[in-house]
């Protein structure tokens, strides 16, 4: 199985910065991984802290946080992100 294209990152995360999306698609990451790496990349800071991830998905996470805007990173109020809607589209 190939590694994730720009369009799959694009429908990911929207076209925010062509960089972020050459260096996500250089990583060879598959679209499960990409899922993952933006479920992780929302997250409040520390909640992966503790756990070391491998170097592809600490680079995919890296990027993400780079290119998320701040509110899509954090969780809403009633415990519900964008992630749910957003993650699918990666697919």
């Amino acid at each position: 199985m190939g590694g994730v294209s720009e369009a799959d990152v694009a429908a990911a995360i929207g076209r925010i910065d062509e960089i972020i999306i050459r260096e996500v698609v250089r990583t060879e990451a598959s679209r499960h991984e990409l899922r993952r790496a933006l479920l992780l990349a929302r997250q409040p800071l520390g909640v992966e802290a503790g756990r070391a991830l491998p170097p592809r998905m600490q680079r995919l996470v890296d990027l993400l946080m780079v290119a998320l805007p701040e509110p899509e990173r954090l969780p809403s109020r009633h415990g519900f992100g964008r992630q749910n809607g957003t993650a699918r589209h990666a697919a």
